[in-house]
């Protein structure tokens, strides 16, 4: 696939160029592909765009500043307009679409069949007898936020153990105070390891004390002391 200008001048295939493209030359797409079956495994369900889309929900995370926001989205809508024309295809609402900066978009546009990731790996694990006969649920992430809500593993696992019985607690790297109420619908507990303000090294250096110490006076505040 090639991408071209409004001069006809071919651009080099990255995001600074998406917004300047005019003209997508898909002729070259490997044949094969019409004939190929692709699954996507994909924690979110975000569509490319807009507010809850790739750059809206998860640029932030990754760096994005506030100020760029906009023209990103803008940026990814109108390579969006462009591509899905010239593959006869539309996939930018698609669940999963926003995911991965949008390479969930570019699977759908192959034609990829989606399924959630987090119940591929929990059926797998064979997570609904682990809860068979369980007290508790301790799941977690890097980051808790709002986004955690739209399938990503720890709150699969949190349906899986509500539908067993079973109260879920989330013990995650950062947890967004602003996401704390959705969170707490669902999740019998939100907590972080932090025990202050730390710096991102020290965070990493000591990930497995800290999760230690966290998980540990979490169980003394459920079971009482030993």
């Amino acid at each position: 696939m090639k991408l071209y200008d409004d001069r006809d001048a071919e651009l080099e295939p990255v995001p600074a160029q998406l917004a300047r493209v005019a003209r997508i030359d898909v002729s070259q797409l490997d044949a094969r592909l019409a004939g190929a079956r692709f699954i996507g495994m994909s924690d979110v369900d975000n569509p490319l765009t807009g507010d809850h889309g790739a750059t809206a929900v998860f640029g932030p995370q990754k760096g994005v500043q506030p100020d760029q926001i906009a023209s990103i989205d803008a940026a990814l809508g109108h390579f969006a307009d462009l591509l899905e024309p010239a593959l006869n295809r539309r996939a930018r609402d698609l669940p999963g679409a926003g995911a991965a900066g949008g390479l969930g978009f570019a699977l759908h546009m192959l034609g990829a069949q989606f399924e959630p990731g987090a119940e591929t790996v929990a059926r797998q694990l064979r997570l609904d007898d682990a809860l068979q006969g369980a007290n508790w649920l301790i799941t977690g992430e890097g980051r808790s936020d709002a986004q955690t809500l739209h399938g990503k593993a720890p709150f699969i696992a949190c349906q899986h153990a509500q539908a067993a019985g079973v109260p879920a607690t989330l013990l995650s790297g950062a947890v967004d105070g602003d996401a704390l109420p959705r969170l707490s619908e669902y999740f019998s507990g939100c907590f972080s390891p932090a025990p202050g303000p730390i710096t991102l090294d020290t965070a990493i250096r000591e990930a497995a004390r800290l999760l230690t110490n966290e998980a540990e006076q979490l169980t003394r505040m459920k079971y009482g002391p030993r």
